[in-house]
């Protein structure tokens, strides 16, 4: 299931001192803010605190859906194929950071040229990572119908949704608004 022809069945033995770092964030707001990036280095940060022997090869950040395929993941493939040709472990902080969806977990943790370990369980085993890979992928799907709702519910209240049509005046005018404001209160700062 992951696609590209990335699954590998050879026998390799992984240290687990050795980690390649991978946090991913959905969409550009999200790595813009960086609170979703700051919540994984935390987790990251704790459970590297109790590894006093880990060595962090590296870290990525991937911006994109955890729902995509692996072809369409390509700091993820760049995350896996270091792993692979450094023998070491991929940690993420949660779960759903790697995936959303099950399939995808579960076949990757089929492969034995990878390994991979969740610092917000990290002593889950194969049995237990396999439920919260359902439970994540049930997320992704329960989002999905609660953006749909919210969505519909906005338009029957009237709320234009999309772009408004005339993207440059409403900029305008918020820019307008601003520097009026900024105007009012310049005298306070």
């Amino acid at each position: 299931y992951l696609s590209c022809n990335t699954l590998n069945v050879r026998s390799v033995s992984v240290p687990s001192h050795r980690f390649v770092i991978l946090k991913r964030v959905s969409t550009q707001k999200q790595g813009a803010d960086g609170l979703g990036i700051a919540a994984q280095q935390r987790d990251i940060e704790l459970f590297l605190q109790q590894h006093p022997e880990a060595t962090v090869l590296r870290e990525l950040v991937e911006v994109e859906s955890g729902g995509k395929e692996l072809c369409d993941r390509p700091v993820l493939q760049e995350a896996m194929d270091l792993c692979r040709s450094t023998s070491s472990t991929l940690l993420v902080a949660k779960l759903s950071r790697l995936s959303r969806d099950a399939a995808f977990v579960l076949t990757l943790m089929k492969d034995s040229s990878i390994q991979f370990k969740v610092a917000a369980m990290p002593d889950a085993d194969n049995f237990q990572l396999g439920i919260y890979a359902l439970l994540n992928q049930q997320e992704r799907e329960q989002i999905s119908t609660r953006t749909r709702n919210a969505l519909a519910a906005a338009k029957a209240r009237g709320v234009k949704l999309g772009n408004p049509k005339n993207l440059e005046n409403w900029n305008r005018t918020r820019k307008q608004a601003a520097r009026k404001f900024a105007d009012q209160h310049s005298n306070l700062i």
